[in-house]
């Protein structure tokens, strides 16, 4: 699993590359607890994947890696699923109740985001 691949595809929209990518993790039971943390990435990618991560980790009933908690937030919002703004009633729920590791860094989605099943 790269995890700057997975960022990156959130990034730009691709969400479907990103659940593959989720759920090719999976399949091969991947170790969330013992990603290393990526270099060579933006703060901004920097912060997703710590988000990620966590999020990731905790659907799979194990601990983030310890760097991750060193990962803050954003200044601004930054809504990662496109097209989010638009469904006013969605987007106030996923300020609410979006999962907590992206809503502490200020990144705004529903709560089965990445859910894969």
């Amino acid at each position: 699993m790269d995890i700057r691949d997975l960022v990156r595809s959130i990034l730009s929209g691709d969400l479907l590359t990103a659940r593959q990518c989720v759920a090719d993790a999976q399949r091969e039971q991947f170790r969330w607890d013992e990603l290393a943390m990526p270099g060579d990435l933006t703060e901004r990618e920097l912060t997703v994947a710590a988000g990620i991560v966590e999020l990731l980790a905790m659907r799979n009933g194990s601990t983030a890696p310890r760097w991750t908690t060193a990962i803050g937030g954003l200044r601004e919002s930054l809504v990662l699923d496109p097209g989010l703004e638009q469904l006013p009633r969605s987007f106030a729920r996923a300020r609410i109740a979006g999962p907590e590791p992206l809503r502490r860094r200020n990144l705004v989605a529903l709560p089965d985001f990445l859910a894969v099943a």
